[in-house]
């Protein structure tokens, strides 16, 4: 994949070049990247690939930067050589890096989270599974499912099949597995938005091998070898319920970003299992509750979603018209 000197600059400012940041100069973070960008888009080079040849006395007479932070990025900005190597490691296990400059990053994201956008999604799979309508199955590891948790599942992935959407899981142990069991049974596309552990997840055979048939792809906002943590899940979650166009949560913790997702509105249409006692919480602050869900629930439900759809794609319509 060929990268322009933006998105280069990009993945130099922002990614982990080891699994545990163990580097000598830290990574930005998502707000701290913001802020360069600002920064840089309001000076007179306009762009992030204008700072790639720059010292640092001339960033910090540019960007205004103290000493010790024009260091920091002029550090960042100089690894190039092992961006490089790790880029084409990543490539040799199937794994591809996208920034927020390179036209496979999903416009979604962009415009649901808006400045809290990952800069970087790591990707294995079909990266074409991104651009369609998405259901996100959601829940926590440890959790037993009961039978009519896996029947609504169950309904859920069979209502996606009928009707052409993918499914978005979070690839852990409880419903999201139970979802991913169900979409390969029904051969429905599939969506794995990882807290950690990408290499593991991409190795194991079943889901090597969807990925291998284009059915599966597997996304993850942290270096490829991270382990998973709460941390993660949670930027993971960020970006699931941002990208599903409906969002089902049937357990959790009340630690995984849900919350926040409903308070800032990441996704239209988040359904909380009502069976499950924290569930009540996000019903509360905002989600939808919900019981078992059957073929005729789906169906009520994604009348709504379809409706809401079509009335946004008409304004947009009547504004180009203008």
């Amino acid at each position: 994949m060929n990268y322009s000197d933006d998105s280069f600059a990009t993945m130099l400012l922002t990614m982990a070049l080891t699994p545990n940041r163990a580097e000598y100069a830290r990574p930005l973070s998502t707000q701290e990247y913001r802020r360069i960008s600002q920064l840089v888009q309001a000076s007179s080079v306009g762009r992030l690939g204008g700072l790639l040849q720059m010292d640092i006395s001339g960033l910090m007479q540019l960007l205004r930067l103290p000493e010790e932070e024009a260091y920091r990025v002029f550090t960042l900005l100089n690894r190039g050589v092992q961006l490089s190597y790790a880029l084409e490691g990543f490539l040799r296990r199937g794994i591809e890096a996208v920034s927020l400059f390179d036209h496979e990053y999903p416009e979604r994201l962009k415009r649901r989270m808006g400045n809290l956008a990952p800069p970087i999604l790591f990707l294995s799979g079909d990266r074409a599974l991104l651009e369609m309508p998405m259901i996100g199955v959601f829940g926590i590891s440890g959790v037993k499912t009961t039978q009519e948790v896996r029947s609504s599942v169950e309904a859920l992935v069979r209502g996606a099949k009928e009707r052409g959407y993918a499914i978005l899981t979070g690839g852990e142990l409880g419903v999201s597995r139970v979802a991913a069991g169900f979409a390969r049974e029904m051969d429905v596309p599939r969506i794995d938005a990882l807290g950690g552990g990408m290499d593991e997840h991409i190795g194991q055979e079943e889901n090597a091998l969807r990925i291998a048939a284009g059915r599966a792809l597997a996304v993850s906002l942290e270096h490829p070898e991270s382990l998973f943590t709460v941390s993660h899940a949670i930027l993971r979650n960020k970006f699931s319920f941002a990208m599903a166009e409906a969002a089902f949560v049937f357990n959790t913790d009340l630690k995984r970003g849900e919350t926040d997702a409903i308070k800032n509105r990441l996704c239209d249409w988040i359904y909380a299992y009502a069976g499950w006692p924290q569930n009540q919480t996000l019903i509360s602050r905002g989600a939808t509750g919900i019981g078992e869900i059957s073929d005729r629930v789906f169906a009520e439900l994604s009348v709504r979603w379809h409706d809401s759809r079509t009335e946004q794609v008409s304004m947009f319509d009547f504004l180009q018209e203008k």
